[in-house]
This record gives C-alpha cells, structure tokens and sequence, in this order.
C-alpha cells in the first residue's frame, strides 16, 4: 500500500505516534510518504519504504504571515499525484486533515483521507471560537475518523457535531527501544547515588502537567527517605517550577536535564515515574514507563485509567491531591516487591495492550475500509 502521512514534526505527542506508526508500516514493506513543515524528530530516513517531502513556506509581500495551509495543501497533491498514494493519514484535524481534504478535492487522484484525532486538536485547538466550525467540518469530511481512547471518542461526541463513527485504535509502544534493560541508558552515578531513589517526570513544562504538583510532592517525599526528582524537558513554566523548588528547599535534589531526544534512555533508571497532569487523552509518557519496567503514580483524569491498572502497574489519584500522590510514591520507593511487581506488570500490560504490530493491523484495515469507501458511489469522500 502506498500511504501519506501528515503531521507535526515536534517532540512527543501526535508527532510521535504518527512517526512510529509510519516506521511500523515500512516495516511490514508498504510505502510510507512522510508530509512535513520539517523531518519528524525520530523519523528514520535510512529505512527501507520510508519517504519524507518538506512542506517549504509560500510567502508573498501581500501577506504578513506564511501560508502554510496553502502550502501543506499544494505539498499533498504534488505527492499523491506523483506517487500514486492510495489513502492519505492526517494526524491532528487542523490544519492537517483540512488540508488533506482540500487536497482530495484538487487532485486528479482521488484517494480517502483517515484523521487520527489525538487529543488537544480538539480539546484546546478544536475549541477555539473562530477554528471550531473548520475543525468539525474536516472530521466530518474525513473519509475514516479514529482517535486514541474512548475517552477521546466520548469528548468528540459530546462536543461536536460528528456523523461518522469514530474507531479507538490506542497509541502503541516499541516494546525493544524502551526497555529495562536498555544498553544505551545513561549512567544512573549521573543522576544520584546509589542509595537514593529517581523519581522522574516527562513535560512539556505547561500548566497542563501540572509540574507544580509533582515538585510539592516529591518535597514530602524526600523528608521520608533519600531520593532524586529528575525532569525531563522544557517550556514555559520551567523557571517557576525552578523558582519553587529553591522556595521548597530541594533544589540541590531536583535535575531539570532539558528537553531529551531519547527519553528510552533516562526512564529505565527511575524507580517511579509521576505525571499528575489534568489534561490527557492518553498520556505516552505513562505508557513509555511501563514499557520499561517502572512503576508509575499518576493522575486519574480522561484517558489515563485505559493505559494504568489502579493498584497493579501504578497508582492514581486526583490531580491535585498532593498528599496522595506523595503517598503513593512513598508505598512504591519504600516496598521493593511492590516496585519490581507493579513493574512487571505495567511491562506485561504495555506487550499485551499497545504492541506495535496489532496497532499496525488496525490501522491497515482502517485504510482498506477507507479506500473501499471512497471507490464507492455513495462513500463519503
């Protein structure tokens, strides 16, 4: 099958998802064509089948701003028409799967479009005054539509106006890249010392993540036992998260590493991951934890409870509930049979879950039923 692929080319989030999705298609021998503002941050360009066309900004004195929505647009049909795409995959709706549609429109090659809605495309994105009737409109022009847990599903439903089904296919984890045993781990001697616990938390440093509630409860921890708070990546609240960590009094126990490319590499040294965030549709970075082994203490919010198992793999609460979160880590970092089970576990439920390889299967069908749709008649194209 020949497939496009639109997406954001950033660190984590649908960017990810859309990347690895495209490697483990390229691996089973389709051809995968990449369509981007630039190179997605873990794509392969040495692998076999995989493709990646630059979508390069349109400026004209006219305007102030680059027509990038034009440009992405153009991009699509020159790729479909020169490579005979057969189904076009949008990830994120605007501008990604509208202008997948507008490129269907144009082209002489007529081909499905699938949009993967993923979580802020519609619940910040897609809720925004002025982009909410664009945003409907290309889901509902979308020839297939999935997102990536129920609790996604549930949030179109209840907030737009969708005719078409919405498919749950949930994001999925490369079992060997994230491991416990990782052979390219940094050294932990980096991070602490050997009696101390890592506790450690994936962000992009918005509100969203609710950084704060990590810092403050990993300052209750840390009068209780030896232990260090490592933060992984940047934004823009990592200066007052700094701020209350000097305020706290635990700055000389808190890494703040940066943004980090390979986050496989750090997360098989934690000895718990925490993300009390209040917003996720998914949340990856549980996920990519319990890939590894480690157990994890979270947030109960939206798609959380369909990656961890309450009391199994990891624990939950209420996203501002400090005390309980300090709980948690403290039953975890202070039981080492409960830590290496809640491990065990969140690993076994990341192979048997979110393997690379269903979620492929899944995906393929949906393009075929896509593809089939738009050959027909009355299919919505």
């Amino acid at each position: 099958m020949k497939i496009g692929i639109v997406c954001h080319p950033s660190i984590g989030g649908s960017g990810l998802v859309a990347t690895e999705l495209g490697h483990e298609l390229a691996r089973l021998g389709h051809e995968v064509h990449f369509i981007s503002s630039a190179p997605p941050f873990k794509l392969s360009r040495n692998q076999p089948n995989v493709h990646f066309h630059l979508v390069e900004a349109i400026h004209y004195p006219l305007f102030q701003d680059p027509l990038y929505t034009f440009a992405l647009t153009a991009k699509i049909v020159e790729v479909v028409n020169q490579y005979q795409l057969q189904v076009v995959h949008a990830h994120y709706s605007i501008p990604h799967s509208l202008c997948a549609y507008l490129a269907s429109e144009i082209t002489d090659q007529p081909f499905p479009v699938v949009t993967t809605i993923h979580g802020t495309d519609v619940t910040v994105v897609g809720q925004d005054r002025p982009l909410y009737p664009l945003n409907q409109f290309s889901i509902n022009r979308s020839t297939r539509v999935t997102t990536v847990s129920n609790f996604q599903q549930h949030y179109i439903h209840r907030h737009f106006q969708v005719d078409a089904p919405i498919e749950v296919i949930h994001n999925f984890i490369d079992l060997q890249r994230f491991s416990p045993n990782n052979p390219a781990a940094v050294a932990r001697h980096t991070l602490a010392k050997d009696e101390e616990k890592i506790v450690m938390h994936l962000s992009n440093f918005r509100p969203v993540k609710n950084t704060q509630t990590v810092i403050n409860a990993f300052a209750r921890l840390s009068s209780a036992l030896p232990a260090r708070l490592v933060l992984l990546g940047s934004g823009p609240s990592l200066e007052p998260c700094q701020t209350l960590c000097h305020q706290l009094g635990i700055s000389e126990r808190v890494h703040f590493i940066g943004e980090v490319r390979n986050v496989e590499h750090y997360l098989p040294l934690a000895d718990c991951v925490i993300q009390p965030s209040y917003r996720e549709s998914f949340c990856m970075a549980l996920l990519e934890a319990m890939a590894c082994g480690v157990p994890t203490v979270s947030s109960d919010v939206d798609g959380i409870p369909e990656v961890v198992e309450h009391g199994v793999s990891g624990y939950m609460a209420p996203a501002d509930d400090v005390e309980a979160h300090s709980r948690h880590l403290l039953a975890i970092l202070t039981d080492p049979q409960r830590q290496r089970r809640f491990g065990q576990a969140g690993r076994r439920r990341a192979a048997e879950r979110f393997h690379p390889a269903e979620k492929a299967e899944q995906y393929l069908a949906c393009y075929r039923q896509a593809i089939n749709a738009c050959l027909l008649p009355t299919g919505n194209h």
